[in-house]
């Protein structure tokens, strides 16, 4: 029996040993990017938003993750699209982007990541990296290189774009191209 206490102190000694070698150990837990680790308000799967002025709805903000933040009125979304409807409530024109922020207090939004606009009117679409609305200027632009097709196949590239909220007054800037697809 006196043998065998050694024994356990012994087998005490290399445990706790290990374990104090383990705390050394870098860990291969997983860490959340510097991104989520400044999320402090709530995380929204699945959003859908509507941007109204005067009580009648002017678009709908849809995306698979929003995330607020508490110290600003700044939403990031994931996944997201916008569509602006006109006075009878018809669609006007379709935002989407792999990225976006919104300011719920503004309405002001950025998407961002193969932004595709389109123009539901006459189905020409505008294609960029960036594009910003802002819906006290009724304008909605892009400050990055633009590629915009026409229904007939016509494609005309830029350095950036801006056009009225109505798409009746849309202007490339820098044009090259303007060639017709023939099919």
């Amino acid at each position: 029996m006196k043998a065998l206490v050694p024994l356990v102190y012994i087998a005490a000694m290399i445990l706790g040993s290990g374990l104090m070698v383990a705390c050394d150990q870098p860990s291969d837990a997983p860490v959340a990017s510097d991104f989520m680790q400044g999320i402090e308000g709530p995380v929204v799967f699945g959003m859908v938003s509507y941007l109204t002025a005067s009580g009648v709805r002017e678009g709908r903000i849809e995306a698979d993750t929003a995330f607020t933040h508490a110290d600003t009125s700044r939403v990031d979304l994931r996944g997201m699209s916008v569509v602006f409807y006109d006075e009878a409530g018809l669609e006007r024109a379709t935002v989407s982007g792999h990225t976006g922020e919104w300011n719920p207090e503004t309405d002001q939004m950025i998407a961002r990541g193969e932004v595709l606009l389109f123009v539901h009117r006459d189905s020409s679409n505008l294609r960029s990296q960036e594009i910003h609305y802002d819906p006290e200027s009724d304008r909605i632009w892009s400050d990055s290189a633009t590629i915009r097709t026409l229904a007939n196949g016509t494609v005309t590239s830029g350095s950036s774009f801006e056009s009225d909220i109505e798409f009746e007054n849309i202007v490339v800037r820098d044009p090259r191209g303007g060639v017709q697809r023939i099919f």
